[in-house]
C-alpha cells in the first residue's frame, strides 16, 4: 500500500474520531474529504477493501460530536438563524416534489442522499464554527484547498483534458471543469484575506494558492467561470473596506497580468465567443437558449415541479428540436424552478436574501461595536464575492446541486454568530471602577 494511502487513512480515522470531542475537527475533515475525494485519486484505490463512506463516516462523527458538546458551543440566542429555516425549506420542497411528481429514478435517489447530507453539514458547521479563531481556521483550509486543486491541475495527466478543458479533478462537484473553475473563484477571495495577513509565511502561502488556482482556472478553459470572475473582480473594488480599496486594485492588476502571461491561444478563443453574434457562437452556446425556453414551459406545465433529477429526462418534451434530450439546464435558478417548483425558487430566493442581509448586519456590528473588526469585514468580503461567483456562474450552468455552494450561504450564519459572541463578551465585561481609576491618575502624577 503506498504511503499516501496510509497517510490519509491514519488522518481520516484520527480526524473522524477527534471529531466527537472537538467538532471543528470533523468539520475541517469534512471538507478536506469533499475537495480531495480519495476515490478519484490514484492512491484511493488502495484503500477500497476498506469499504469506507468516507463522507458519511465523519459526518456521522460531526454529529455525535455536536450533539454532545452542544452545551459548549456558543450558538447565541437562536438555534435556528432565518438562512437555516430557508435551507430546511428548500429540502422540504426537494422532498415534496419528488413525492408529487410520481415519478422515482436512480438520479432521484442519488440527490436526494446528496442534499440531504449537504443540508445536514451546513447546520452543523454554522452551530460549530461561531468564533473567530474557527472562521479564521476554516479561512486556512478554504486556501489550502484551493493551493491542492491547483497542483492537482498542475499535474494533470494529458487524458484528463477533454477538448481542451480540464475535467476529472476534485470530488464529484468538479468532474466538469466549469464546477473546478467557479469554484475556484469561489476561493479565491478567502485566499485574499490570507494574503492580506502580515506574517510572512502566510503571505507565501496565499501567493502559491493564487498562482496555482489561477492557473487551474485558465486550464479549465470555461465561459460561465470567466463571466463570473470578471463580474467578481469589478465588485471587489466596491465591496472591499475603503482601506484597503487602493492594495486591492493593486492586486487585481497583478492577477490580470498574470493570467494573461499563463493564459494561451485555446483559452482566447474559446473566451471571445462570448462576444460573438449568433451566427458565430458555437453549439454548446446556442443550445442555452432552446433549453431555457424549455425550461421556461416545464415550468409552466408543472408548477410543483417535475422532481428531483428529471429535467434532463424531460427537457425533450417541452422542445421544439428532437436532437435535445438528455440535457442540462444550464441555469441554477431554471432548474430549481423547475424540478423542485415555484415553491422551492421561492424558498431559495429567500436563503439567498437572509445570507446577503446577514453579511450587511454582520459588517455593521463588527464595524460598530467591536475593537478589532478587520478580520470579519475581510471575511464578510469574500463571502459576498464567493456568493456573486456562484450566483452570476449559475445564469450560465447548473449548480443548484453543488454542495460547495450552500456552504457558502450558511458562512454568513457563521459571521454572524461569531460576532454576537464576541460583542456579547465585550458587553459582559467590568468597567475599571472610580476608585481605581483615582489611584491610577495619583500615580501618573506623582511620577510626573
Amino acid at each position: 500500500m503506498p504511503l499516501r494511502s496510509i497517510t490519509f487513512l491514519l488522518y481520516f480515522l484520527g480526524s473522524s474520531g477527534a471529531a466527537i470531542a472537538f467538532p471543528m475537527i470533523g468539520v475541517v475533515c469534512y471538507i478536506v474529504l469533499y475537495h480531495v475525494y480519495p476515490q478519484t485519486t490514484w492512491w484511493g484505490p488502495y484503500l477500497d477493501f476498506l469499504g469506507i463512506r468516507y463522507a458519511f463516516v465523519c459526518g456521522l462523527c460531526l454529529l455525535i460530536g455536536t450533539g454532545l458538546n452542544l452545551n459548549r458551543l456558543p450558538i447565541g440566542r437562536r438555534i435556528l438563524h432565518p438562512t437555516e429555516w430557508a435551507m430546511l425549506a428548500v429540502f422540504l420542497c426537494i422532498l415534496l416534489s419528488a413525492t408529487m411528481a410520481g415519478q422515482w429514478s436512480y438520479r432521484t435517489d442519488v440527490f436526494l442522499d446528496k442534499m440531504g447530507k449537504v443540508f445536514l453539514f451546513v447546520l452543523l458547521m454554522s452551530h460549530v464554527v461561531v468564533t473567530r479563531n474557527r472562521l479564521w481556521q476554516l479561512t486556512l483550509v478554504l486556501t489550502l484547498m484551493a493551493l491542492y486543486l491547483g497542483h492537482e491541475a498542475k499535474i494533470a495527466p494529458p487524458g484528463a483534458f477533454r477538448t481542451s478543458r480540464l475535467d476529472g479533478i476534485g470530488g464529484p462537484d468538479f468532474r466538469e471543469s466549469s464546477g473546478l473553475a467557479i469554484h475556484l473563484f469561489a476561493l479565491m477571495p478567502f485566499v485574499v484575506v490570507v494574503f492580506q495577513q502580515k506574517r510572512l509565511w502566510l503571505k507565501v502561502l496565499a501567493f502559491l494558492a493564487g498562482c496555482y488556482a489561477l492557473n487551474a482556472v485558465l486550464l479549465c478553459r470555461t465561459r460561465s467561470a470567466f463571466m463570473a470572475g470578471m463580474v467578481a473582480g469589478i465588485m471587489a473594488i466596491w465591496y472591499i473596506p475603503r482601506r484597503h480599496r487602493r492594495w486591492l486594485i493593486l492586486l487585481l492588476v497583478c492577477a490580470t497580468i498574470g493570467g494573461v502571461i499563463l493564459s494561451d491561444n485555446w483559452f482566447w478563443e474559446r473566451m471571445v465567443t462570448i462576444f460573438s453574434s449568433a451566427e458565430e457562437r458555437d453549439q454548446s452556446a446556442s443550445m442555452r437558449f432552446t433549453l431555457w425556453g424549455g425550461a421556461w414551459r416545464m415550468i409552466r406545465f408543472n408548477p410543483w415541479g417535475v422532481g428531483v433529477g428529471h429535467f434532463e429526462q424531460r427537457i425533450a418534451e417541452y422542445v421544439d428540436r428532437p436532437e435535445i434530450e438528455m440535457r442540462n439546464a444550464h441555469n441554477s435558478f431554471l432548474l430549481c424552478a423547475a424540478e423542485i417548483g415555484i415553491l422551492g425558487f421561492i424558498a431559495h430566493l429567500a436563503v439567498l436574501a437572509t445570507a446577503w442581509h446577514s453579511l450587511s448586519c454582520v459588517s455593521r456590528m463588527a464595524r460598530t461595536r467591536l475593537h478589532d473588526p478587520d478580520l470579519f469585514e475581510m471575511l464578510v468580503f469574500a463571502n459576498r464575492l464567493a456568493i456573486i461567483v456562484y450566483m452570476v456562474a449559475g445564469l450560465f450552468v447548473s449548480r443548484l446541486y453543488t454542495e460547495g455552494a450552500w456552504w457558502f450561504l450558511a458562512l454568513p450564519v457563521c459571521l454572524e454568530r461569531a460576532v454576537e459572541n464576541e460583542v456579547r463578551v465585550l458587553a459582559s465585561e467590568p468597567l475599571p471602577e472610580p476608585a481605581l481609576l483615582t489611584q491610577d491618575a495619583r500615580l501618573v502624577t506623582a511620577r510626573a
